[in-house]
């Protein structure tokens, strides 16, 4: 199981800096292009677009499993351990909710992406494909939120109140909203 979790923190890592550094690279060759040679290409910005986005989407999941999200703790730091806990599986729980919720109508904007045959104006590019990361990324975040679930949840919740006891910072000490 830790080999795939590995695995899989790799994807997610390779994947969100990899569409990132591929959209900001298109963005400086365009940069190049129009002040060095007075020729920009208007495909690489559509599709620096595209991929920036798509690394942003991704990079959420990263954010979750690292635990770097924006979060409003004001409250959450004045409760005790128990009541901590609580609304940490609270959080997880509608953030999993949210998930859900994002993961269908995502699928559902692709159906509809994929039957009007719709495509960008500038590059006759398949729209379908560009809001792919749609359903996508609703995966990576309901994956990311189970895992923080299960560390909650794990051993009754003794293990995360053990880690928040010693002060351990781990992937599942705050809520995730």
């Amino acid at each position: 199981m830790e080999t795939i979790k590995k695995v899989y923190k790799g994807f997610e890592d390779y994947f969100a800096g990899g569409m990132l550094f591929t959209g900001l690279t298109l963005v400086f060759i365009n940069v190049v292009l129009r002040y060095v040679w007075g020729r920009p290409k208007s495909i690489f910005d559509e599709f620096s677009v595209y991929f920036i986005v798509w690394g942003t989407l991704a990079g959420i999941a990263v954010a979750l499993r690292n635990d770097h999200h924006i979060k409003v703790d004001m409250l959450y730091n004045f409760l005790s351990t128990f009541w901590k806990h609580k609304v940490s599986i609270f959080a997880c729980t509608l953030g999993f909710a949210f998930c859900i919720f994002y993961t269908f109508y995502g699928i559902q904007l692709e159906m509809n992406y994929l039957q009007n045959g719709m495509r960008s104006p500038d590059s006759r590019f398949p729209m379908w494909i560009v809001y792919l990361i749609v359903p996508i990324s609703g995966v990576m975040f309901g994956i990311r939120f189970i895992d923080k679930l299960v560390g909650l949840l794990k051993n009754g919740g003794k293990d995360w109140m053990e880690s928040t006891m010693r002060g351990v910072k781990d992937n599942v000490d705050r809520p995730s909203v």
